[in-house]
């Protein structure tokens, strides 16, 4: 990998300062460059819109975050593979997936919720995997891309397929599913179903040239990525040891590295529970509530009466915990945990302590002495350019495609537990080659991408705290809990670049974002500054909830980029007061 720290013009997706593009469009440049990872909201109304699926919403979208939409490389194969089993009408659905594993695992899932709603219903759902038959292959690993699986069920189950295609994170992604299409003549099925089996439309013969470009180049592409991270993400602490390459796990999203450490670990401890402590990304609690626990503790608000409250817990012999799971700092209230006390907990109570740092990511931060997993989405500060996603999750203690990446930390007392149960997820996991040479062009600059974003942050937070209309600005520099982020921070590390801000009212909180030019859609941590109403496009459905919780109904979260600083303040400003000009006008 390139130790360049300059900023360059490979590195920078806009060359021009962003602003805000027509609902629907994908944050990159050139416009109609394919798999961008967030797609244009300009608008309240248009976020609203997109939370309540309403087809004019999404019917001219193309690329969007991969575990919410089905970009349309996919569709395209999805609507191939249907003439070409016959499948018509409305009635059935289909979804793709990279593995057989992942496959089974969705058709499962529909099959116990249709159990669950009809009992005596016959579950007409199946499993089909396409295939390069032997015959064709040249090369022993001919196949590793060319085959995937397809799920078909009755379209009454979509919403079904959805939450698990969601809370896997383990979809096939566009770049993966491009491939898939051009290649899907040369591929035969196989299924259960007899009516699902199928011979190859064309035949490929021995000396045709490869379908598999990637054969000879992947392998060093992903062992650089590793070798990379690994850098990055071994502690300040001379005294312990470094994490190696070999250390480094790449799943294909950072939801699925969440996916497979939960899994993995619920695996240690059959009927133990899980902690989730302070506000988590929802998905994650959704996963951790699939995932085979005997139960999920949530501990929402992430105080020390909180971990009060679970070292009493801990006391009590019926109470048997395997794992705490945290963020530093939360996404989006972006407070940070007391993590040497909860790992003074775990050396206590045996239990392993997997904490998602992407809002904070491993430039900043160095929190390998008191974790034993550490989450991090790669889509987001670690790749920049909004064209490729990806996720890691560090044992240090464990695309439009979106690509994650588990390490294992050596330092860990439970490095081989930990080590042995993701390899078995890790048995059935596919980064696409083309998802992972993206990520790594992208990565090159990480370091200085993140200290000049952490720098424009800066001015952004100072202007919004002084501002009259402002009532809250959250991040994680400020509040009582900024000392624990604090002593986490590496010796070149900052508060990061992205934060929460609550207006007075949420007249104005509408109107700024409205009158916001800048980018706008989900994600963050992107080259560019990217706006979004949080709850609203997060948790629409629970807005009640997370008042409870102390999460308004109207934050917005800024994620600051590259930009000069100036221009950013004054973008903000200028929304500020246009949206105070149309309330004296009303």
């Amino acid at each position: 990998m390139s130790s360049c720290e300059d900023i360059s013009p490979e590195n920078w997706v806009h060359h021009k300062v962003p602003r805000a593009l027509p609902v629907g469009q994908g944050h990159i440049q050139p416009p109609t460059r394919p798999h961008a990872v967030s797609s244009s909201l300009p608008t309240w109304d248009s976020v609203i819109a997109w939370s309540r699926r309403e087809k004019g919403a999404r019917e001219k979208v193309e690329y969007s975050y991969p575990r919410f939409f089905i970009g349309k490389p996919i569709q395209n194969l999805i609507h191939r593979v249907r003439e070409r089993l016959h499948i018509h009408g409305d009635t059935i659905s289909s979804m793709v997936f990279p593995s057989i594993r992942i496959a089974n695992y969705c058709a499962g899932a529909l099959k116990a919720a249709l159990k669950t709603s009809c009992p005596d219903a016959i579950p007409d759902i199946y499993t089909i995997r396409f295939f390069l038959p032997f015959e064709a292959r040249i090369h022993e690993e001919e196949n590793t891309w060319t085959d995937f699986s397809v799920v078909v069920f009755p379209t009454d189950l979509t919403k079904e397929s959805m939450l698990a295609w969601m809370d896997t994170g383990a979809g096939i992604t566009t770049r993966h599913a491009q491939f898939c299409l051009e290649n899907l003549d040369f591929l035969a099925s196989d299924s259960t179903c007899p009516s699902f089996q199928t011979l190859a439309p064309l035949q490929r013969h021995r000396e045709s040239p490869t379908l598999n470009p990637w054969r000879l180049s992947a392998p060093d592409d992903l062992l650089q990525v590793r070798a990379y991270i690994a850098r990055l993400v071994t502690s300040e602490r001379p005294e312990l040891k470094r994490v190696s390459a070999e250390d480094v796990l790449l799943f294909p999203t950072g939801m699925n590295a969440i996916f497979c450490a939960s899994e993995a670990l619920a695996a240690l401890a059959p009927n133990s529970d899980v902690v989730a402590y302070g506000w988590l990304y929802p998905e994650t609690v959704h996963v951790l509530r699939r995932s085979p626990w005997n139960r999920a503790i949530s501990l929402k608000w992430g105080t020390d009466e909180e971990l009060d409250e679970l070292e009493h817990m801990l006391k009590n012999p019926g109470h048997h915990v395997t794992a705490l799971c945290c963020e530093i700092p939360s996404n989006i209230k972006f407070i940070s945990p007391n993590l040497e006390r909860i790992r003074q907990l775990a050396h206590e109570y045996n239990f392993i302590v997997a904490c998602d740092e992407t809002a904070g990511n491993f430039v900043n931060l160095d929190i390998l002495p008191f974790v034993d997993v550490v989450l991090s989405s790669l889509t987001k500060m670690f790749s920049g350019t909004s064209d490729v996603t990806g996720g890691r999750f560090d044992t240090p203690l464990p695309s439009t495609t979106p690509l994650t990446l588990v390490v294992v930390n050596p330092n860990s007392r439970h490095y081989t537990r930990i080590q042995s149960q993701l390899a078995i997820q890790h048995e059935s996991v596919y980064c696409f080659p083309g998802d992972v040479a993206a990520l790594k062009r992208n990565s090159a600059n990480m370091a200085a991408r993140v200290r000049r974003s952490n720098a424009n942050a800066v001015p952004v937070v100072e202007f919004l705290q002084q501002h009259p209309s402002v009532k809250q600005v959250s991040h994680p520099s400020l509040g009582p809990t900024s000392r624990w982020y604090t002593k986490h921070m590496r010796r070149e590390g900052g508060y990061g670049n992205v934060l929460g801000v609550v207006m007075r009212d949420p007249k104005t909180a509408r109107g700024s974002y409205d009158n916001l030019d800048v980018c706008k859609g989900s994600s963050f941590g992107t080259n560019f500054t990217l706006a979004i109403p949080y709850v609203q496009l997060a948790c629409y459905w629970d807005q009640d909830k997370c008042e409870e919780y102390g999460l308004p109904r109207h934050v917005i979260r800024i994620s600051v980029g590259l930009e000069d600083a100036g221009e950013i303040v004054g973008k903000i400003r200028s929304a500020v007061e246009e949206a105070e000009k149309g309330e004296g006008e009303t």
